[in-house]
């Protein structure tokens, strides 16, 4: 499976509430294949990490949407790329790296009290 591609479906299953919060750039190092450190995140990095979340959230609906509606591959890699660049775009135009947001993701994946923090600031 192409890294946008699972980029792409991460965003995705951001916008149905699946807890999932990745965006990433097709040269961060998760899309090289390279580890992502985990970060252990201050409080304030957790607030901006939950309103950047909200935005990426926002922003990745209708992405999903028009990826199935697409009717070829091509397409639906096309959208892919797209999503990715728009997302990456959302979390560095909040100011956050995507070493950092990623960090935080797979630290909130491993940690369920972390979650639970995230979640209640997000909602």
């Amino acid at each position: 499976m192409a890294q946008t591609l699972k980029a792409f479906l991460a965003a995705a299953a951001i916008a149905f509430g699946l807890f999932s919060p990745y965006a990433m750039a097709q040269g961060s190092p998760a899309a090289t294949g390279t580890a992502i450190p985990v970060v252990q995140p201050s409080d304030a990095q957790l607030q901006r990490y939950a309103d950047i979340y909200k935005v990426v959230v926002k922003e990745a609906e209708p992405y999903q949407t028009r990826f199935s509606a697409a009717k070829t591959d091509e397409e639906r890699q096309a959208i892919v790329v797209e999503a990715d660049q728009r997302l990456v775009n959302v979390v560095k135009g909040k100011g956050m790296e995507l070493d950092e947001y990623n960090g935080i993701s797979l630290a909130i994946q491993q940690d369920p009290a972390l979650r639970s923090r995230v979640e209640a600031m997000v909602k």
